[in-house]
């Protein structure tokens, strides 16, 4: 009677890490590819938190997201984003505590929840849009610095690719290593089922 050699799990233990490596640098690439296009398109910004006049809402190191919205949805107790008018080129992200509304123009007092007082100046907003905190992620803020960079963003689009080419190798490499197993047990090479079969008889 021909004794058969046991079946072992390297094969199975192959395509289970393969399923899991797949999956993992799918969503990795995918979450590149959603953040880099989000970024882009300027719907949605990530902000380093580097004070604590928003604490406990916003920690210090971590990171804001804030989606732009129209300017006519903004109201009192959103976290916006506003250029401070001592300091223009400055990003701040505080509570509106009111709004006015007259002529096209918005007249907003922020403050920071943190802060005793509010802050010491009265803003008033032109334009269609504003941005809007939706969440928030810690210690990732000095991160966000980098991505919002125009060197970030192409770094991150790199990284995507990258990616997509290690997913690419890993298929690769499994069906060497599967193709591999197949000619150990069998001690012959495999057949190629997509290998048209040569018909022409002898």
């Amino acid at each position: 009677m021909q004794r058969h050699a046991p079946r072992t799990p390297t094969a199975r233990g192959w395509s289970l890490g393969r399923v899991v490596v797949d999956v993992l640098v799918g969503v990795l690439v995918a979450g590149f590819a959603v953040i880099a296009v989000a970024i882009g398109s300027g719907g949605w910004q990530l902000r380093p938190v580097l004070s604590g006049s928003m604490r406990p809402t916003l920690p210090i190191g971590g990171v804001v997201v804030t989606q732009r919205v129209p300017l006519s949805e903004l109201r009192v107790g959103d976290v916006a984003v506003f250029h401070p008018p001592t300091n223009p080129r400055l990003d701040y992200v505080h509570r509106v505590i009111s709004l006015t509304r007259s002529n096209g123009t918005d007249t907003i007092r922020t403050k920071g929840d943190a802060n005793v007082s509010p802050d010491p100046w009265t803003l008033e907003v032109r334009g269609q849009w504003a941005y809007v905190a939706r969440f928030s992620i810690p210690d990732v803020g000095y991160a966000a610095t980098w991505i919002h960079s125009p060197r970030g963003r192409v770094d991150l689009l790199i990284l995507a690719a990258l990616l997509s080419l290690l997913l690419a190798t890993t298929e690769v490499t499994h069906r060497r290593r599967r193709r591999a197993a197949v000619v150990a047990r069998s001690g012959s090479e495999p057949v190629d089922e997509e290998r048209p079969i040569d018909a022409t008889s002898r």
